[in-house]
């Protein structure tokens, strides 16, 4: 990993930070630096944390962002309210999905919170109608049916004639809006989790400074956290923040025990939130309850050995691509047939996203559609190139990972994995 992006980390820890070193990293190391924060989502965190070892130049900077933010945090209030009640007056039920249902466990003040879309979840009874509603306020679908139905239907953005401008402040950036209709894809991530069922029948309704909102038990917040985070672990596409998040909260209720009791009833297998609270530890230093502690610990060989060997690799990817992450998922899966399609999928996937430059302009010109289509097949290459890129540490790693594998007694299988956790 970039050591000056190590730095960053150290600097974030809960316990033990290490800001210091900030101050060993110079002008040309900020600015390529301060790209990596801004895509990990770190930047904010950073001046919020470590504003007295930052240059002038990057304090500055990181304020402009911090303002920018907070306007954008009330910009999300307003759309939210016109959202819930256009839904409301339908009668459609819901509950918010991360985002400001994150404060005050995973984030001590929302204006530092970077957040660029609203999460719902609908029962599939309503998810339609709910659907419709917004989209009779103007929002109109970005992307095609079939390649967004993993966890929500297409997402909906309002064609407000928004252009890029390099700025992932910039507190004009149209909200986009995500209708959520189950909380894990069994079926794309190939093994179950821990009893997501009764998160509806959970659900409560929770106050905020000036509206009151329906959202997840704090119980099932944080397996969605969790769940959240490690499917795009697997996917290869985790987000620094995300991590980060989970270390606030293991870090804030690492005393209380009745909580984690509470969490550990309604858990009967949970691998994976055991999985991120590992990482999260890992990555920021928190503490953990002695219940989420016990469960690390007793985490498989295999999986215990994926952290000593990769921990790291999610984050130095974001300049050297890798997939390493492959091989923690092999050591969730059962069979040999969901493993073939995993690892088929990873190496030659067969839906790439397009970027579609200036989506948000509603009636493209003759220049804007030529860019888009130069700037699409752009966009096309440099994926082939990163995964094109990843395939040769890829190799070398998959024999580092075959070699670590051949010293461990014999590899248990996912159903396996599960079923000793449920048994600590």
């Amino acid at each position: 990993m970039p050591s000056a992006l190590l730095t960053v980390l150290q600097s974030l820890r809960f316990s033990g930070a290490q800001p210091d070193g900030l101050q060993n990293v110079n002008d040309a190391e900020w600015r390529k630096l301060l790209r990596l924060t801004d895509l990990s989502q770190l930047t904010l965190p950073l001046g919020v944390r470590c504003r007295e070892f930052l240059p002038g130049w990057v304090r500055a900077r990181i304020d402009g962002n911090l303002a920018n933010n907070a306007i954008r945090r009330e910009r999300i209030v307003e759309t939210y309210l016109t959202l819930a009640a256009a839904l409301r007056a339908r009668e459609i039920e819901f509950v918010v999905l991360k985002g400001f249902s994150h404060f005050p466990l995973y984030c001590a003040d929302l204006r530092h919170r970077p957040q660029y879309d609203l999460d719902f979840y609908c029962p599939p009874e309503h998810i339609e109608r709910a659907y419709r509603a917004l989209m009779e306020l103007g929002y109109e679908p970005f992307g095609r049916a079939s390649e967004n139905l993993m966890d929500h239907l297409p997402p909906l953005i309002l064609k407000t004639g928004w252009r890029p401008k390099d700025d992932y402040y910039d507190p004009d950036i149209p909200i986009t809006i995500e209708l959520h209709f189950r909380f894990w894809d069994r079926a794309t991530e190939r093994f179950s989790v821990s009893n997501p069922e009764g998160f509806w029948e959970r659900r409560q309704v929770r106050q905020s400074s000036s509206f009151a909102y329906e959202t997840l038990h704090p119980a099932d917040g944080f397996s969605y956290a969790a769940w959240h985070l490690l499917r795009h672990l697997l996917r290869g596409d985790t987000r620094a923040y995300h991590v980060y998040e989970v270390a606030h909260f293991l870090h804030r209720t690492a005393e209380d025990d009745g909580f984690w009791r509470d969490w550990r009833d309604l858990r009967p297998l949970p691998l994976a939130e055991t999985i991120v609270g590992r990482l999260a530890v890992e990555w920021f230093g928190c503490r953990a309850n002695p219940v989420m502690r016990e469960l690390m610990s007793a985490l498989p060989a295999e999986v215990q050995r994926w952290f000593e060997l990769f921990s790291f690799s999610p984050l130095a990817a974001l300049e050297r691509p890798n997939k390493d992450e492959l091989f923690l998922h092999l050591c969730l899966l059962d069979r040999f047939h969901d493993r073939f399609q995993v690892v088929w999928r990873r190496l030659f996937p067969r839906r790439v996203h397009p970027y579609i430059a200036d989506v948000h302009v509603a009636s493209p010109d003759l220049r804007l559609r030529l860019k888009r289509r130069l700037v699409g097949a752009a966009f096309l290459v440099k994926r082939g190139w990163h995964h094109a890129r990843a395939l040769a540490p890829l190799a070398r790693n998959g024999m580092r990972w075959a070699r670590a594998l051949a010293r461990l007694p014999r590899p248990r299988s996912g159903r396996t994995l599960r079923a000793e956790t449920a048994q600590q």
